[in-house]
């Protein structure tokens, strides 16, 4: 039986990128940088990681506070970019 594979494009501030780059380490996630937006100091990445493993899933819901605390610090709550985990 063939593990399910799934993939998510996140946008994260530059300022806790190797504070992510760490919690992609740490879970063993897969991982591309697919672009930046300098102007809004943002990286693009690809991250993929299997279903059902409680390790990279921890680690990519972990990615995604990390990515929403943030946000709400930097624009409070009109910034309307929230990520979910689906």
């Amino acid at each position: 039986m063939k593990a399910s594979i799934e993939k998510q494009q996140v946008k994260i501030p530059i300022e806790i990128f190797f504070d992510v780059c760490k919690m992609i380490r740490t879970g063993n996630l897969n991982n591309k940088i697919i672009g930046s937006n300098e102007v809004m100091g943002e990286v693009f990445l690809d991250i993929s990681f299997t279903k059902g493993n409680k390790i990279q899933t921890a680690a990519i819901q972990n990615i995604y506070d990390s990515v929403n605390e943030w946000n709400d610090q930097r624009y409070g709550d009109e910034h309307p970019d929230e990520i979910a985990l689906h």
